[in-house]
């Protein structure tokens, strides 16, 4: 079943609309900025362009307020809304001159910047859309047929909630109508900053009666505190040959047009017409600051021109005040009908069997994670007969709402490398915050042309947390006695590989922080398969001080087989141990 422009969707786009009498303020009086617009015209009815925020007199309530702002709006991109209220039109000659002046109203009078929305009651009120099409404008004009005293049902929605006797019909049709304007206002207040016009096509009608258990569904006042806060101006395009006798209470639309600054165009529809035209074209809007609590009360307004002999001033005669739960309203549908962010895919996990990187951390500035990356070749697989050597690749690592805090291209690193200056680094070296670090490497020959990629995340330590903290131990392989000897610099490269030769010497720099400026006491011990302590490592001196200690391990003694090296901090009655696992190959 459609859902149409009935008080139960209406109540679920602006629930909580104006119970009977304001509720009580729940915060404090807060300056806020209130936006009025005003129509100010000369003898000739022409539009006055030339006057300035010192020319306005303003009152709220009675008590003057200074103007922040008074800015004239000329021939500007300019938002309608059409309620075609087929409901309370009738069929034939009323429903003709409708449908002939809104059409010329579209054709002639709606610029290229114009924007309209038309709506009927049984319409969702959930797909509420500004547009510039004005085909489907047209289309909705075209179609329109007044139902005015017909009461047989059209839809499954009104058989089942819009039935029974007639005076009932009337009484759920007056809600409809109540409901779609409400709407109508509330969507068109989430455009600032300019006036906005609605145009109403209804006969009169009474006013829905307000049962038990309906306080909370949209109503005639509703729409008029909804309009007013939202700079939304109604004007009634009545077609029937009489206006309709009673007063407001008889003739609720005639309330909302003299409430929101619009005017009831009955008669020649098309002059109407062009005067709701000639309104919207040019206007101000004066802008000041007001303090009062958000309690959902009507605040007055004033608004006089002086020193302009003959001016006459139309502009809306106040606003009510968002209760608590009509701000929760508003702010939902704007929610509701905000642009959804352009949010590129992320792109699909891929660990490439090409590489082999390696990941490690030490503490960064400002208590962030300071990350390493390093990576080599992966050993060539026996039997592949196609195999893409890679030599570089370039790295891409961001932080999770998309900041790039590394972009550069790193190569591969092995035994005995060596920073250099002026060549490509074989490790990136950047700070990222602790918590997830989306990578993105792009995998190239030798010729720079790309071989494969690699998308994963990791989430990146935090070594500000407790008194003793390790980082992640990094391993230099050396060949020989100089290999060693360079590689206690701080240029040196960490290896990915953890199987070596027992030809090979190990240099082991591990990152350890204590409390303060005390430096933890560091203990390295080499282990065996099943766990028991075979050596100690003593510390060697490094280039790389500060809260870096160093350790070397020779392999040559060591038979063929699986080894742990575990790391222990202690101080501050504190201890952090960490492990490394590595195979001796031959």
């Amino acid at each position: 079943m459609k859902f149409a422009c009935a008080a139960i969707a209406a109540a679920a786009m602006a629930g909580g609309q104006s119970p009977p009498g304001p509720p009580a303020a729940t915060r404090s009086p807060q300056p806020r900025v209130i936006t009025i617009d005003a129509l100010v015209s000369d003898v000739r009815g022409r539009p006055i362009e030339t006057l300035k925020k010192s020319d306005f007199e303003l009152r709220e309530d009675g008590d003057p307020h200074a103007l922040a702002d008074a800015r004239f709006v000329r021939d500007g991109a300019r938002l309608f809304a059409i309620y075609l209220d087929e409901y309370h039109v009738s069929a034939g000659e009323a429903s003709q001159r409708v449908r002939d002046a809104l059409t010329a109203f579209v054709d002639h009078a709606l610029g290229p910047d114009d924007r309209v929305v038309v709506l009927k009651p049984l319409d969702s009120l959930l797909k509420i859309e500004l547009t510039a099409d004005r085909a489907a404008a047209r289309g909705a004009i075209a179609a329109f047929e007044g139902r005015k005293g017909d009461y047989a049902p059209r839809t499954d929605y009104e058989r089942e909630l819009i039935a029974g006797a007639p005076a009932r019909v009337e009484a759920a049709r007056a809600q409809v109508v109540s409901s779609g304007l409400d709407a109508l206002a509330i969507h068109l207040g989430t455009f600032a900053g300019r006036r906005k016009t609605l145009i109403v096509a209804s006969e009169p009608f009474a006013p829905p009666a307000r049962g038990r258990g309906q306080e909370s569904l949209p109503s005639i006042d509703s729409a008029i505190r909804a309009a007013n806060r939202s700079n939304v101006s109604v004007y009634l395009l009545n077609p029937a040959d009489a206006p309709g006798a009673g007063g407001a209470d008889e003739q609720p639309l005639r309330r909302v047009v003299a409430d929101t600054n619009g005017r009831v165009l009955s008669g020649d529809l098309g002059a109407g017409l062009r005067q709701l035209d000639a309104d919207a074209h040019a206007y101000y809007l004066l802008t000041y600051e007001s303090a009062h609590p958000d309690d959902g009360r009507f605040h007055d307004v004033q608004v006089v021109v002086k020193r302009t002999r003959g001016a006459e001033v139309r502009a809306r005669k106040g606003f009510y005040d968002a209760s608590p739960d009509e701000a929760l309203s508003a702010a939902l549908l704007a929610r509701l009908n905000a642009p959804k962010p352009d949010v590129p895919p992320e792109p699909a996990p891929h660990a490439s069997t090409l590489i082999r990187p390696w990941f490690g951390w030490s503490r960064g500035e400002a208590g962030r994670t300071r990350v390493t990356f390093v990576w080599e070749p992966a050993p060539i697989v026996p039997g592949d007969r196609v195999r893409h050597v890679p030599a570089r690749l370039v790295l891409t690592a961001l932080s999770t709402d998309g900041t790039v805090l590394f972009d550069g291209a790193v190569a591969p690193t092995g035994a005995g490398t060596i920073e250099e200056q002026g060549t490509t680094p074989a490790r990136a070296t950047f700070d990222a915050p602790p918590g997830r670090l989306k990578l993105r490497m792009a995998i190239q020959d030798a010729a720079a042309q790309p071989i494969d990629r690699d998308v994963r995340d990791i989430l990146v330590g935090d070594l500000t947390k407790g008194p003793v903290a390790i980082g992640t131990p990094e391993i230099m392989r050396a060949r020989n006695a100089r290999e060693l000897r360079v590689l206690t610099g701080s240029d040196a490269v960490p290896v990915v590989s953890r199987e070596f030769s027992r030809a090979e010497q190990l240099l082991l720099r591990v990152p350890v922080y204590g409390p303060g400026a005390a430096k933890p006491d560091v203990k390295v011990r080499l282990l065996g398969r099943s766990g028991q302590e075979m050596r100690r490592l003593d510390p060697v001196a490094s280039a790389t001080a500060g809260d870096v200690d160093a350790f070397t391990l020779p392999l040559a003694g060591l038979a063929v087989g699986e080894y742990t090296i575990e790391v222990t901090a202690s101080g501050a009655n504190a201890t952090a141990t960490d492990r490394l696992a590595f195979r001796v190959t031959s």
